[in-house]
């Protein structure tokens, strides 16, 4: 998807009930495909009608479009990229806010080994333990689709040579990027694989293969990555480095951070407090269910053996 005015229309009307991709792409089509007439409150759909004159869309549908976008666009006159990163991230919180309060007890997986070799004895440490578990491993798994649009939004391309995510043309060279999140999520095994991926590059003076990693640091750059990867360390790019290079500007990952806060400032709802709010409904929940203590956990094992 491209990360433009047209698609941004789209991705927001398709936040309304009963609104598809069709009608979403039709919509986008009436205001010219321009953000600027499409946020032209109150009259905007007043000539988006069928054949007979009715309107296509209910009142409620209009005031949901209203209300969404406002929602998410606070300032029509920034650039596209950064009203879509605001977007990006503002629904990366949500939907993390929302997994998180549907989270039941009944959802988490609770390991009677690691109950065991960990000595819980308190029942209040076992949900601690998966609740934590587990919206760690779905924020994870969310932010990487989040992160992929973020690098879109600042200047990254999808890359056309399989093994390789990203791409970034420099001085008519261009730059194919295998994007991990962080310097330690990379098996030998992996390591190995995208060297695969590297030798299999025809026309490495035109296409450069590297390794970019969203966060961190050179120095925290496992030893597996150190000792395996082709041509490290010039084949990797790291945190602040891979960002301004993406974007073209020095300082540009210190911008984007900043842009991150000044869009979080606008969420009244703060994380660590859903998260404990959450924790505590979970440990009251188990107490009404199972009791408390030791006696509590023995009983509530048996369920996962």
């Amino acid at each position: 998807m491209n990360y433009n005015e047209e698609n941004l229309i789209v991705y927001l009307c398709k936040k309304v009930d009963k609104i598809g991709d069709n009608t979403a792409k039709a919509i986008a089509v009436y205001f010219d495909n321009s953000l600027e007439k499409f946020t032209n409150f109150p009259m905007s759909f007043i000539h988006f009608k069928n054949s007979s004159g009715k309107s296509k869309l209910s009142e409620e549908q209009i005031t949901q479009i209203h209300a969404i976008t406002d929602s998410y666009i606070k300032d029509r006159k920034v650039p596209i990229n950064e009203i879509w990163i605001s977007v990006l991230v503002k629904d990366f919180v949500r939907h993390s806010i929302n997994e998180l309060k549907e989270t039941e007890l009944e959802n988490l997986l609770i390991n009677p080994f690691l109950v065991k070799a960990f000595g819980f004895d308190d029942h209040k440490e076992v949900i601690t333990f998966y609740f934590y578990q587990k919206i760690t491993r779905s924020i994870v798994t969310s932010w990487g689709f989040t992160v992929e649009g973020l690098l879109r939004c600042s200047g990254a391309e999808y890359s056309d040579i399989a093994g390789f995510d990203m791409k970034v043309s420099r001085n008519e060279k261009n730059y194919q990027f295998q994007i991990k999140s962080s310097p330690n999520t990379m098996s030998i095994e992996q390591v190995r694989q995208l060297n695969t991926h590297i030798n299999n590059v025809q026309d490495k003076i035109s296409n450069i293969p590297m390794l970019g990693m969203t966060y961190g640091t050179k120095e925290q750059v496992n030893s597996q990555i150190q000792s395996t990867l082709i041509n490290y360390p010039k084949s990797i790019m790291i945190g602040k480095e891979l960002w301004d290079f993406i974007a073209g500007e020095i300082g540009y990952c210190d911008t984007l951070l900043n842009l991150i806060d000044e869009i979080m400032k606008e969420e009244p709802t703060r994380f660590s407090d859903e998260i404990e709010n959450k924790r505590q409904n979970l440990i009251l929940d188990w107490e009404s269910k199972f009791g408390v203590g030791k006696k509590s956990i023995d009983f509530v094992l048996q369920k996962y053996l």
